[in-house]
């Protein structure tokens, strides 16, 4: 497995598999870090440049968005996934209040160095972000991309019977309003796999917009972060060959800690 920054120094990922020629995903890690329902930092966290060493198994860096947090990511390859050990301090002289990370992750990257995107879930459309963004809208989520929660698999788009993205703003950002979920995952378009995000900390989810072809989760990385406080949570991010009932038990054993992070 390879990890691409196409970012020099900046968690944003591009992830090719072993034997692979081209991305099979992407991840923001994170897109950025908010308090209280509000980034505490300006534009994106995932273009500011961090300090990065490589590892055995993946990387590990350390990032400042702002004068007020830093965020540490460590990466770990496996075979057809990453996991991910993701950080957030508190650099302030106050407290934090629920404090959640937004972790985007797609199956394209347009533009990109170069273009590129999964064919196993969009199989046809030109590279281009918007054409893709309407695939991913019209075509591959309306009954494709599911939240996990305890009472089991639930649907993410808001339309999923009149999935019009004319209807909709490309970038329409709309919160679950309880982090009652922990995975989203998004059925291959023959049906053969998955591509997923799961975290052991309770998430909020969005539903899919037009813009582009990604998923998003917000986990609640903490309650309450004192001054100098770090939290750190886990996720494993990928591409899971099996039925989602599988994946449910896969990621429910993560969660329970019956499957170590750093296992092959």
């Amino acid at each position: 497995m390879t990890l691409v920054q196409q970012l020099p120094r900046c968690s944003d990922f591009d992830v090719i598999l072993a034997g692979g020629a081209m991305p099979a995903f992407r991840v923001l890690l994170p897109e950025r870090v908010c308090a209280d329902g509000k980034a505490i930092h300006p534009g994106a966290a995932h273009v500011v440049p961090g300090v990065w060493e490589a590892t055995a198994r993946g990387m590990v860096g350390r990032v400042r968005p702002c004068d007020d947090a830093e965020v540490t990511v460590a990466i770990t390859c496996r075979e057809t996934e990453i996991a991910v050990d993701l950080g957030v301090r508190n650099k302030t002289a106050h407290a934090f209040s629920h404090i959640t990370v937004d972790i985007c992750a797609g199956v394209n990257h347009l533009p990109g160095t170069p273009d590129w995107c999964n064919r196993d879930f969009i199989p046809s459309e030109p590279l281009d972000r918007a054409a893709q963004g309407r695939y991913w809208y019209e075509t591959a989520t309306p009954h494709g991309l599911k939240a996990l929660t305890a009472e089991g698999w639930v649907r993410l788009h808001p339309r999923p019977d009149d999935p019009d993205a004319a209807h909709v703003p490309p970038y329409s950002f709309v919160l679950s309003p309880r982090a009652d979920r922990f995975a989203a995952a998004v059925s291959s378009h023959d049906g053969g796999c998955l591509f997923f995000q799961a975290w052991d900390a309770p998430c909020y989810s969005s539903g899919p917009f037009p813009g582009n072809a990604c998923t998003h989760l917000q986990p609640i990385a903490a309650m309450h972060l004192r001054p100098g406080q770090e939290v750190t949570i886990r996720g494993l991010i990928g591409i899971f060959e099996g039925t989602r009932e599988a994946l449910a038990r896969r990621i429910i054993g993560f969660r329970e800690g019956r499957m170590s992070l750093g296992a092959a």
